[in-house]
């Protein structure tokens, strides 16, 4: 898979996640980051195609950013956690707006977010306005943080999903149960006659059962199918 087509599934991942309001399951992990590792401001963000999405966040109000000029955007090309410890001294961030702003950002740091199918799909990150150096032991809890909201995410995603199954099976349930009701009725109304007729056999009747018997098996395998695919 070349680096655009990786790109594409990427964002097919990241998408899967932004269908869902997850600011409350997270807010408390964001809090946790920043006061493990003495920083004012964290954030949990999802990196759309133009957009950082902020999910979370501590020390500061955001919805989102604008992914060209964030740190995260050079974080998921990396496996390990990126650190940053004075970003007016880093070729690569001392132009941006936030380094250069009123946000006066120096230190970042962040442990990668992962979808079920293992792709990079945002950060757990944190932000200084001041230079400093972070400890193993604080990278340590930083991605075990971020293992965690990576549970959340997917909990949360399996836990949505299956309700919209289950809407949709009970949808599907409704709609094939009027569809079996008229075959099953002439069935009954057939098997009535042939007993008024004291079992005597009549092809018309046979006919009108084989039709009904027909139609209720083809509505029970439209049901199979779609519970199958679901």
């Amino acid at each position: 898979m070349d680096k655009n087509d990786k790109e594409v599934e990427r964002l097919k991942a990241v998408h899967k996640y932004l269908l869902f309001d997850l600011k409350k399951e997270i807010q408390l992990i964001a809090k946790l980051a920043s006061f493990i590792t003495g920083t004012p401001i964290a954030l949990i963000t999802l990196l759309d195609r133009e957009e950082q999405i902020v999910l979370a966040s501590e020390g500061i109000k955001l919805d989102k950013l604008p992914r060209d000029t964030s740190f995260c955007n050079h974080a998921i090309e990396s496996d390990e956690v990126m650190v940053v410890e004075d970003a007016s001294k880093d070729e690569r961030f001392q132009n941006f707006p936030s380094v250069t702003g009123e946000l006066n950002i120096r230190f970042y740091a962040s442990a990668n977010l992962s979808s079920d199918d293992g792709f990079k799909i945002g950060t757990l990150c944190i932000y200084d306005v001041k230079p400093k150096k972070i400890t193993d032991f604080e990278k340590e809890n930083l991605q075990i943080l971020a293992i965690q909201v990576n549970h959340i995410l997917e909990l949360d995603k399996q836990f949505r999903l299956s309700v919209e199954k289950n809407k949709l099976l009970a949808k599907v349930a409704l709609i094939h149960s009027h569809k079996l009701s008229g075959p099953l009725s002439s069935i009954l109304e057939i098997t009535n006659l042939i007993k008024f007729d004291n079992y005597k056999f009549n092809p018309q009747y046979l006919s009108i059962l084989e039709k009904s018997a027909n139609q209720l098996n083809d509505e029970i395998k439209k049901i199979t199918e779609i519970i199958i695919d679901n």
